[in-house]
C-alpha cells in the first residue's frame, strides 16, 4: 500500500497501518493446513443438517467471477440446495453470463435473475459519477446486497453464501470504498446532483433494510471461503478445467462498468489502483512476492491502445457525450468525508452488533 490512500500511516519500520491491521486480526483467521477442510465441511454441513422445508438451503450471489463461482461450487459438492443470483444491472459481459449459464446448469442450481430499471439506475450511477468520490460503484454494491435479501426472504431462505474473502480482499482502505450502507452519505451524494430519491428505493439496503433482514428475519451471511486456503488461483484453474470457466481479463472484469472504474476511473482520477490491495493482501499471506507486485504496479492496469474506444462505450451507454465523462474523470476527487455521513453512527452500531454477537472486528467499519 502507499499514499494513494490519504490516510495511511506508517511504523518505525515503513510498515503500513493496513498490512499491521492484516497481520495481527486476520492473519489468524487464515493460517491453516492447505488440506484442512474441516472447517468449511462443519460451516456447510451445518446448514445442510439445519435444512427447513424451504426449496433450497443457501442463496449464492452469482457474477460470474472467481469468488462467487467458487463458492457455489463448493456449497454444491457439499450437497446444498443453492439458489443462484444475479443482479443485471444492465453492464454484464458476454464472458460473466456464460460462466453463470455453465455453472447453473453444469452444477443445476435455482437461478434468479433481479433486472434493475436501467433509466432509473444509470441516473443513480451518473450522480455518483458527479460527485467524484471513490464510490462510483455503490449502486451496484448496495444493490446486489438488496437483492440477496430479498430473495433469500422470497424463498424463505435463511442463509447467504458470500465470495466475499480476506484472502485477496483482506486490505481496503475505507478512502478508498466507504460504506455502501450508508445511506445518508448516498443521499447526499444524489441531492448534489438532483437525482430524484426515489430511484433509489429498489436498490437502497441500508441500517433500516439491514436490521429487518439479520434481525427479523434472521439471515445471516457467511464467507465459505475463509474458512478454506483460499487461493484465487488455483481455484481459477479448477473452475476452467472442470466447468469450461473463462476468464475476463482483470479482477472485477465480469463486468464493464466495473472494470472501467477499477483500472482507468480510480487510477487517473484518485490514484487509487486496487491492484495495491490485492496483491498486499497475498504478500502477507505468502501467496505474493513483493518485487514482482511493484513490476506489475510500473504498468498501467489498463490497456492504452483499447482505453478511447472503452471511454465511448461507457459515455454512450450512460447518455453522456464522450466529453462530459472526460471532465468527470478529470474533475477535482472527492472523498465520503467532503459529504454528510452516518460514519460515527454505523461505528457504534457495528461495535454494538458485534459485542452481543461475539465476533471480532476484521474490517474497516
Amino acid at each position: 500500500m502507499d499514499t494513494s490512500d490519504p490516510w495511511i500511516e506508517f511504523d518505525a519500520d515503513g510498515n503500513c497501518n493496513h498490512c499491521n491491521f492484516f497481520l495481527s486480526a486476520k492473519l489468524d483467521l487464515l493460517s491453516r493446513d492447505p488440506s484442512e477442510t474441516k472447517p468449511l465441511d462443519d460451516l456447510l454441513g451445518n446448514i445442510k443438517a439445519s435444512r427447513s422445508r424451504s426449496k433450497y438451503d443457501v442463496v449464492v450471489g452469482m457474477s460470474g467471477g472467481v469468488d462467487s463461482s467458487y463458492v457455489a461450487v463448493l456449497a454444491a459438492r457439499h450437497g446444498l440446495r443453492v439458489l443462484a443470483v444475479h443482479l443485471d444491472n444492465g453492464w454484464n459481459s458476454p464472458v460473466a453470463v456464460e460462466n453463470i449459464n455453465r455453472l447453473v446448469s453444469r452444477l443445476n442450481l435455482g437461478y434468479a435473475s433481479c433486472v434493475l430499471p436501467w433509466s432509473d439506475f444509470r441516473r443513480v450511477q451518473v450522480a455518483f459519477l458527479k460527485a467524484s468520490v471513490p464510490e462510483a460503484e455503490t449502486p451496484t454494491d448496495i444493490a446486489i446486497a438488496r437483492a440477496l435479501f430479498d430473495s433469500a426472504t422470497k424463498h424463505g431462505v435463511n442463509r447467504i453464501l458470500s465470495g466475499g474473502n480476506l484472502a485477496s480482499e483482506g486490505i481496503l482502505p475505507i478512502s478508498w470504498h466507504y460504506n455502501a450502507r450508508d445511506t445518508r452519505y448516498s443521499h447526499a451524494i444524489l441531492r448534489r446532483d438532483s437525482c430524484p430519491l426515489r430511484l433509489f428505493n429498489t436498490m437502497r439496503c441500508g441500517l433500516r433494510q439491514e436490521v429487518y433482514f439479520r434481525v427479523v428475519r434472521q439471515i445471516k451471511t457467511l464467507y465459505p471461503l475463509n474458512s478454506i486456503v483460499y487461493d484465487k488461483a488455483e481455484a481459477r484453474k479448477e473452475l476452467e478445467q472442470d466447468f469450461g470457466w473463462k476468464y475476463y481479463g482483470s479482477k472485477h472484469g465480469e463486468s464493464r462498468f466495473t472494470r472501467f472504474i477499477q483500472t482507468y476511473y480510480l487510477p487517473v482520477k484518485h490514484g487509487i489502483d486496487y491492484r495495491r490491495a490485492t496483491f498486499s493482501s497475498e504478500i502477507c499471506l505468502g501467496q505474493f512476492d513483493r518485487s514482482h507486485a511493484l513490476k506489475l504496479l510500473a504498468e498501467p492496469p489498463y490497456d492504452k491502445t483499447a482505453i478511447k474506444d472503452e471511454l465511448k462505450y461507457i459515455a454512450k451507454k450512460l447518455a453522456l457525450s464522450l466529453v462530459e465523462l472526460e471532465n468527470i474523470v478529470e474533475a477535482p476527487p472527492r472523498w465520503y468525508t467532503d459529504f454528510p455521513n452516518d460514519e460515527a453512527l454505523l461505528g457504534r452500531v457495528y461495535d454494538a452488533y458485534r459485542f452481543l454477537a461475539g465476533k471480532r472486528k476484521v474490517s474497516a467499519f
